[in-house]
């Protein structure tokens, strides 16, 4: 489905149950409001994290090209599943659900309830100092449970992201050797990388924390870079140098900015 399909299909959403919710003049489902909308990154970005490949890795830039947002009624695929049983393989395994185990086909968006169409894609810089405050949201009064971002076909015109949809920038060393060789890295996805994964760009399916607008507030969507480079085999690239990174398409980058846990959304009032 293309994105201007896509936004036909939750203005005809909003449309039937803004007319419904009016049959009888009390229902508080279905009521036009308008939400603020807040893009934001996980405070974790400037800690030293694991990955699942056993690699502690700190970021240093990344930055995220975003043409749309949208909110549904329908629970998150990670909803539908049970976690994996703990084994060995348990860490990696804690970062895949709601990814590989949560795979978009199992997901029912449901009711169209709200929508942020951007008038051009914008680059988010996670390391920015401040929240990007978006468009507010043409939404309805209803229950709240997932989201779809879409990741834009042609890159915002931004240094940050340098002509691609996706960037990280940082260092990675092995885990408990201290011996090994740092490897610095500049990861680039561009929209053929990530359409082997999701399709029209859109990262469907993420969780939005349940709750029942019934007024004006704000949604606050959290990217989580460290999802973003999980499922990098940093030792399939070369060391590169603080000043000089390792630029590279990757697989598991680009499947990570594609994954659902890697954005996480939450009303508030």
């Amino acid at each position: 489905m293309s994105n201007r399909s896509v936004s036909m299909s939750v203005v005809l959403g909003l449309a039937c149950l803004v007319g419904c919710g009016s049959e009888g003049g009390g229902s508080t489902t279905g009521q036009r409001i308008a939400l603020h909308t807040v893009i934001t990154t996980d405070p974790g970005v400037h800690t030293t994290f694991t990955t699942g490949f056993g690699w502690d890795v700190s970021l240093s830039r990344a930055a995220l090209g975003i043409s749309a947002l949208y909110y549904f009624d329908g629970p998150p695929p990670t909803a539908l599943l049970e976690p994996p049983k703990p084994s060995l393989g348990s860490r990696l395994a804690s970062l895949f659900v709601g990814t590989a185990w949560a795979h978009p086909g199992h997901y029912q968006a449901g009711t169209a309830l709200g929508e942020v169409i951007l008038p051009a894609p914008i680059a988010y810089d996670l390391f920015s100092a401040a929240p990007v405050l978006a468009p507010d949201a043409d939404a309805i009064t209803g229950v709240y449970r997932s989201a779809r971002l879409v990741i834009p076909q042609a890159a915002p015109a931004d240094a940050a992201l340098a002509g691609h949809v996706a960037v990280a920038e940082g260092r990675a060393t092995k885990h408990d050797d201290p011996t090994s060789t740092p490897i610095y890295f500049r990861l680039i996805a561009d929209y053929d990388d990530i359409s082997m994964s999701v399709t029209d760009g859109a990262v469907d399916g993420c969780v939005l924390d349940e709750a029942t607008v019934t007024s004006p507030g704000t949604i606050t969507a959290e990217v989580r870079p460290a999802i973003w480079v999980n499922l990098v085999d940093f030792s399939k690239l070369d060391p590169g140098t603080e000043s000089k990174p390792t630029e590279a398409h990757n697989a598991g980058f680009s499947q990570g900015v594609t994954q659902l846990s890697a954005y996480h959304f939450a009303y508030s009032k």
